[in-house]
């Protein structure tokens, strides 16, 4: 279903021909803690309209945050899903089991992938760790969260 719309634009797989992404994106930054799991979901709709909601558990808020993301910036977005091959990903990406696991999930349409990270651990520190490693599912994530994180930090602000 969501697989012919990939290949509907020859330049970019995750880009409509009018710029737009080729569907809802999903960016969700979750720790585990003492309440259980809590964090921030970000969602870019396909003309770069953006909203976070903070949640808990499965108690989601209600937005407190709304911005919205240029056409170039769905391009650099799309770019990173293309370049990590993000639909080559796995849902979820092995890593060592830790206490309280910092959690970052993308969702595009029908297709996710989470990664865990170390507790507190930043998505640009575990990218840093990365650096001279070769090319695995783990570091094609971090490469395209970090570009995602960048861009809604530098439109939408801390969060």
């Amino acid at each position: 279903m969501a697989m012919n719309t990939f290949n509907k634009n020859k330049k970019n797989n995750f880009l409509k021909q009018n710029g737009n992404l080729i569907a809802e994106l999903e960016f969700r930054d979750s720790q585990a803690g003492f309440v259980g799991i809590a964090g921030i979901i970000w969602t870019i709709l396909p003309d770069g309209t953006s909203r976070a909601n903070r949640f808990v558990n499965n108690t989601v808020s209600s937005s407190f945050k709304t911005c919205r993301l240029e056409k170039q910036d769905l391009a650099s977005i799309a770019n990173a899903l293309s370049k990590g091959n993000f639909t080559e990903l796995p849902n979820e990406i092995p890593s060592e089991q830790t206490i309280n696991p910092h959690r970052v999930t993308i969702r595009l349409g029908e297709q996710s992938s989470t990664l865990q990270l170390q507790a507190g651990e930043s998505i640009s520190n575990a990218l840093k760790m990365q650096q001279n490693q070769q090319e695995t599912p783990r570091r094609r994530f971090l490469i395209i969260a970090w570009e995602i994180n960048q861009i809604i930090r530098k439109h939408c602000g801390n969060y």
